[in-house]
């Protein structure tokens, strides 16, 4: 008694050890990680650019300059060093301290001072992209930030897509493997009804013929078999390849589902139109592309007003009195051709993107519409071959038992297995 016990749990340990998985749908996301290329080259573009918006705002930076000029020409010399600091603010304000020093006769302006030298604090006021809250830099980081998202969204539309190729893969292997188990089901009932047949050629009761008949029937059944060992082994190799996994391994630590056992959800076609249009980032894409068209346009905006700029510099001398420079810029073309041309620009496109998603949404609903109506053909069809096949078994198992009877041939035989083959293989057609 004791020594059966330990064989047990010896069996049950080895069972245990040796047991394997059974390779379901969300087994495919546990794949799925960056390390695997299929998955690291589909959101590439975004690791790539993701950082272009920390680029922008270094147009943001604080700058510091130094400028530093000697002459000395035959009838004037002169020396100028000018250090500061510059900062732009994301309204377009800029900022300014600096400290200079000018000695003699200074070259494209009239900068003098004493010998200490003297402070200058400066603020320059585009008003114009001040009142819009617009201006080319923002322009740029804003365009990048939404650049950014619309990377994110491109990335998870690449790895729906590559979800949806992975399973249509494993699908592909789960159709194969049921046409070898079917293809190898009438290969030994050709294989056990040449034993029979052998037997009645040797006791007299059928022509040799007949043998030669049923030798025959395995070996076209061979072949057709290596063939679709072959299409399951390519499939297989082709799915792995998606999971940057061996096909050894795979086989290792996985058995497969038979595709007729495969349920699927069902819900009204609406419920998915509303799925898809909440959840499509390449829908949603669009709304960014009308985003940027629209921070364009603010920008666009200020080219119908003058470009004014306000500025003013505070002085402090470190021997002579405090001064300032109060500066005012005024520039407006009289024509407006570059407002009218980019705002008609901005206006089209805009037009265009909307265009473009309403036919991507039309399209959605219209494939969603259409997967649908399929698939109320299919399940019809699905029933109807549950029926068939039942029917052609019956069939086929009344030619077998008229074979054995003497008043059948194999050929009529052979023609009932295959027919309830192409029956099966239908029913496998409709689930695949």
């Amino acid at each position: 008694m004791k020594l059966t016990f330990l064989y047990f749990i010896w069996i049950l340990s080895i069972n245990l050890l040796t047991a394997k998985e059974i390779f379901t749908q969300d087994k495919i996301l546990d794949y799925m990680e960056i390390s695997n290329p299929f998955v690291y080259t589909a959101i590439g573009n975004e690791n790539i650019f993701k950082h272009r918006e920390l680029y922008h705002l270094g147009s943001f930076d604080t700058e510091v300059s130094l400028k530093y000029d000697e002459k000395e020409y035959p009838v004037s010399d002169g020396k100028l060093l000018d250090i500061g600091v510059n900062k732009v603010l994301e309204n377009g304000t800029l900022l300014s301290v600096s400290y200079r020093k000018a000695q003699g006769i200074q070259e494209y302006n009239n900068i003098k001072t004493n010998n200490e030298g003297e402070i200058l604090a400066g603020i320059n006021l585009p008003l114009v992209s001040l009142m819009s809250g617009m201006n080319s830099r923002k322009l740029d980081l804003n365009i990048a930030s939404v650049n950014k998202i619309k990377l994110a969204y491109e990335s998870k539309n690449n790895l729906r897509l590559l979800y949806h190729k992975i399973l249509s893969q494993y699908i592909t292997v789960l159709y194969f493997n049921s046409i070898v188990k079917l293809q190898d089901k009438l290969l030994n009932k050709a294989k056990k009804r040449r034993h029979l047949i052998k037997k009645r050629v040797e006791s007299g009761s059928l022509a040799q013929i007949a043998l030669l008949e049923a030798k025959q029937q395995i070996i076209n059944r061979e072949q057709t078999l290596r063939s679709s060992e072959n299409s399951f082994a390519v499939a297989k190799e082709s799915f792995v390849l998606y999971l940057n996994i061996s096909k050894e391994k795979f086989l290792n630590q996985y058995t497969l589902l038979d595709i007729n056992e495969i349920s699927y959800l069902q819900k009204d076609v609406n419920a998915y139109i509303e799925i898809a249009l909440e959840n499509r980032k390449d829908i949603k894409i669009y709304d960014l592309e009308i985003q940027k068209v629209h921070l364009r346009q603010k920008q666009t905006n200020q080219l119908q007003y003058p470009n004014i700029d306000l500025s003013f510099y505070g002085v402090r001398d470190f021997k002579d009195e405090n001064g300032y420079k109060a500066a005012l810029s005024i520039k407006f073309p009289l024509e407006r051709r570059k407002y009218e041309g980019e705002e008609l620009e901005n206006r089209f496109s805009k037009k265009n993107i909307q265009m473009q998603q309403e036919k991507e949404i039309i399209r959605v609903k219209t494939n969603l519409k259409n997967i649908f109506n399929s698939l109320g053909v299919l399940e019809v069809n699905i029933e109807n071959s549950l029926i068939e096949i039942e029917l052609v078994k019956k069939l086929e198992e009344s030619e077998n038992k008229k074979y054995l009877l003497g008043s059948s041939n194999l050929f009529m035989v052979n023609q009932r297995e295959i027919y309830t083959l192409d029956i099966q293989k239908k029913r496998l057609d409709y689930n695949y």
